[in-house]
């Protein structure tokens, strides 16, 4: 399998990629099981039923979300660890051909010159490493403040590729051994029975613990953020849905990132095709944010893709009547004629008329 055909799967799994912050791989990292509860456990091992060649990695303290087979074979997993609010995600992808450590590094180059790569920051590409890495932040989405930090790590053995995600919304450098500690552990195997112990011998009495609390909102913000920027737009729909339940019964969110909620889930509607949904989603953000322009518009881009011209006119008029509502940060309000949910109503002489009158007022 190209490299091109190995990177238009993990684009379309991953959104970003990432790596491993060079000035602290000297340091000693705290292990995450240190950093959460003190606990030790065996790293765990990623493979597929047949066992085999499998990843080895600790998330020692972590909470599985996704742990299955693909359809399309791939070995994948994810996991959070709710105290750091550290994200994980495993890609296993076996390959007719033998999986080699320059074609890791041809796909983080290939990566790197991905857009969703160069609208961030901070980006450092590390093939010198004894697994390659890449790594950027993305510290503002939308005018809102996230500093995500995202760090992405290959490796190659046999006919396998294995693809290591971490990401964390709000990093600082204090981070930076969380994801050291887990870059640390990770390696290929064969066999589960074959795994070094990375961690201080388990102790002979085992001590019951408590289960991890259920995430609260702002978690399951953060799970559907990585599931969304991996363009995984239907399996972002649960996360988000329950953050948008929780914050329905007793808001926890601030005015930001309620709306990037309201956004990433309607348009996550919109993505997999449920448009009443994503219609009634965007009418309930503004019952509680009627100025938020970014609100109407995308209810404009849903009546368009419900094929619906009056409703979407109306929309549309809304959100560049509401412009000076966005937030903080934002560029400005977009551009509709670039939109690929207008472009069936373009040939129509009267929205064509509105949009270039909102284009040329935006302006």
């Amino acid at each position: 399998m190209t490299s091109q055909k190995r990177l238009a799967k993990t684009i379309k799994m991953l959104v970003l990629c990432v790596l491993c912050l060079l000035a602290f791989m000297s340091a000693e990292p705290i292990g995450l099981s240190q950093a959460a509860s003190g606990t030790d456990e065996p790293p765990t091992f990623v493979a597929w039923p047949e066992k085999g060649l499998g990843l080895s990695i600790d998330l020692s303290g972590f909470t599985k979300d996704i742990d299955q087979v693909k359809p399309d074979g791939r070995r994948y997993l994810t996991a959070l660890h709710h105290k750091t609010g550290l994200n994980v995600s495993v890609s296993l992808e076996k390959v007719p051909t033998h999986a080699t450590v320059p074609g890791c590094i041809e796909q983080l180059q290939l990566i790197q010159k991905d857009p969703s790569v160069t609208h961030g920051q901070d980006i450092a590409l590390n093939t010198t490493a004894a697994i390659p890495t890449l790594e950027y932040t993305l510290h503002k989405f939308r005018g809102v403040r996230l500093d995500h930090k995202h760090v992405h790590a290959c490796l190659a053995q046999n006919n396998v590729y294995a693809d290591i995600h971490l990401s964390k919304a709000h990093y600082t450098t204090a981070d930076a051994p969380l994801f050291q500690s887990i870059l640390k552990t990770i390696r290929l195997q064969s066999e589960p029975s074959k795994i070094i112990q990375t961690t201080r011998p388990a102790p002979p009495t085992i001590i019951p613990t408590q289960p991890p609390p259920p995430p609260n909102s702002r978690e399951l913000l953060e799970i559907g953020n990585v599931l969304y920027r991996q363009n995984k737009f239907a399996q972002a729909i649960s996360p988000y849905s329950k953050a948008f339940d929780l914050e329905t019964a007793e808001p926890q969110l601030d005015r930001a990132l309620w709306r990037v909620l309201i956004d990433h889930l309607g348009l996550s509607y919109r993505m997999t095709g449920r448009l009443k949904e994503a219609r009634g989603l965007f009418e309930q953000g503004l019952q509680a944010d009627p100025a938020y322009p970014i609100f109407h518009y995308n209810l404009a881009c849903t009546f368009a893709e419900m094929n619906e011209l009056d409703h979407t006119i109306q929309s549309l008029k809304t959100a560049f009547r509401h412009r000076k509502n966005l937030n903080p940060g934002d560029k400005g309000m977009p551009d509709p004629r670039q939109n690929v949910s207008f472009q069936r109503f373009m040939k129509n002489e009267t929205f064509r008329n509105l949009v270039n009158d909102l284009t040329a007022a935006k302006s």
